[in-house]
C-alpha cells in the first residue's frame, strides 16, 4: 500500500481499503475516519446552531465578572475600613 495518492486523498483511500478488506473490527478507526471527512459538511451546520449559545454563554459570563467586580470592590473597602478602624484601636 503506498501513501502517494495522486488523485484522490489519502485518508480516502485507506478508508475505502479498511471496508473492502472486511477488517470492520476496528470500528473506532472507521468513525474517526468518517467523521473527519463529514466534518466540513457537517461544521457550518453546527456553527449556525452553537453561535447563539456561545453568545449567551459569553453574556452570562461578562454579567458574572461586572457583578463579581463590584462585589469584591465592596469586599475590599469594608476590609481597609476594618484595617483602618482597628490600626487606630491599636494606636490608642
Amino acid at each position: 500500500m503506498s501513501l502517494v495518492h495522486l488523485k484522490k486523498s489519502v485518508v480516502t483511500l485507506h478508508l475505502r481499503e479498511m471496508i473492502e478488506d472486511g477488517q470492520t473490527n476496528n470500528h473506532l478507526a472507521i468513525l474517526g475516519l468518517s467523521a473527519f471527512l463529514l466534518t466540513p459538511y457537517i461544521a457550518p451546520t453546527i456553527t449556525k446552531f452553537a453561535r447563539p449559545i456561545v453568545k449567551s454563554v459569553i453574556k452570562s459570563g461578562l454579567s458574572l465578572y461586572e457583578e463579581s467586580k463590584t462585589t469584591f470592590a465592596e469586599v475590599g473597602e469594608e476590609f481597609a475600613d476594618n484595617l483602618a478602624a482597628s490600626q487606630t484601636e491599636m494606636k490608642s
